[in-house]
């Protein structure tokens, strides 16, 4: 005799229109990044830790007590430093190690010293820097 007529729709049209400009969205998104190769000029930070202390030696040719000022740099933490540089004004110190609990003393008067870390693609950062 009679029969219903029933629709059992799955999702509304609305969430569908949603959910496919989502989707499109999405993969011009991912397009964008392919073709214009975003991201792969973003370089490495120097990953590590240095602990600067001032220092104080005897001077060679010590009058009356006079000494030398200067720096130890002690390595805490190192990630990803290839070489650590050991500046003051008026000299820098390559240092050949980068293993964790080395020291390094540089005796150059008073100034400003700086650890410079060296990266294995050649970039450099300035990781501390103390005033003696």
């Amino acid at each position: 005799m009679f029969k219903a007529k029933t629709t059992e729709d799955a999702v509304s049209p609305v969430i569908g229109v949603i959910l496919l400009v989502a989707v499109t969205v999405a993969l011009v998104a991912l397009a964008t990044v392919i073709v214009f190769d975003i991201g792969s000029d973003v370089s490495d930070t120097a990953d590590a830790t240095v602990q600067l202390d001032g220092a104080t030696q005897a001077s060679a040719d010590a009058v009356d007590g006079e000494s030398e000022e200067g720096v130890q740099a002690t390595i805490i933490r190192n990630e990803n430093v290839a070489q650590f540089n050991l500046s003051s004004p008026d000299y820098s110190l390559e240092i050949e190690s980068s293993q964790v609990g080395d020291s390094f003393t540089l005796y150059n008067g008073t100034g400003t010293y700086s650890v410079i870390a060296e990266l294995d693609d050649g970039s450099t950062e300035v990781l501390t820097s103390t005033d003696r």
